[in-house]
C-alpha cells in the first residue's frame, strides 16, 4: 500500500555547493537534473534529491510505488494532505509523530 522507502529529499540553501559535494566529492551518479534540482543515485537502489520539493521542510523522505488512495485513507488521521499532481507523478505529504515530512508517491 505504501510502496518502498526510496528517496531522501534535501532543501538546499546553496544548491551548487551541495551538488558539488554529493555528486563530485562523494561520486554519486546523476539520475536526472533540472533547474535548481538534481536526483543522485545512492548506489543502494535509492535516490538523493537535492533542491527538490520537500513540502517546505529542510528534509523529507519519500516512499514510491504507493497505492495513493488506500495509503492516504490509512493516514488521514495523521493529517495526510490532498493527493496532487507533480511533474509526471501523483503524491501527498504527511508528517510523522516528530513532525518530519513524509512524501507518498505513486
Amino acid at each position: 500500500m505504501f510502496g518502498s522507502l526510496s528517496a531522501v529529499l534535501i532543501k538546499c540553501d546553496n544548491f551548487e555547493e551541495m551538488k558539488a559535494f554529493y555528486r563530485d566529492r562523494l561520486k554519486m551518479g546523476t539520475v536526472k537534473e533540472g533547474e535548481g534540482w538534481i536526483v543522485l543515485d545512492t548506489g543502494a537502489g535509492g535516490e538523493l534529491v537535492l533542491g527538490g520539493d520537500t513540502g517546505g521542510e529542510t528534509m523529507a523522505i519519500a516512499f514510491t510505488g504507493a497505492e495513493l488512495g488506500a495509503a492516504r485513507e490509512e493516514l488521514r488521521d495523521a493529517g495526510a494532505m490532498e493527493i496532487e499532481k507533480h511533474s509526471d507523478m501523483w503524491r501527498f505529504f504527511v508528517k510523522d509523530p516528530d513532525g518530519n515530512t513524509v512524501l507518498i508517491i505513486d
